[in-house]
């Protein structure tokens, strides 16, 4: 079970891209809502976007990193 809680578990690191990523894309879509018309879909969706980009990122400099380590290893 505490696998699966750290898996489920953000970092600071993490969780300072995860923000960043938030208002990014709320941003966006706030942006693109004044132009469209519709600002509250498309802040809903600049928000969603922005959560999935930012987990993507994280996972992405997990990847990296451990790559990184193991290199350094051998």
């Amino acid at each position: 079970m505490s696998k699966v809680l750290d898996k489920l578990s953000l970092t600071d690191k993490e969780c300072e891209y995860l923000a960043k990523g938030i208002a990014i894309g709320v941003g966006c879509g706030v942006f693109v809502g004044a132009i469209v018309g519709n600002i509250a879909l498309t802040f809903s969706i600049g928000g969603v976007a922005g959560i999935i980009g930012s987990l993507f990122y994280s996972w992405h400099m997990k990847r990296r990193n451990k790559a990184k380590k193991s290199i350094n290893i051998d």
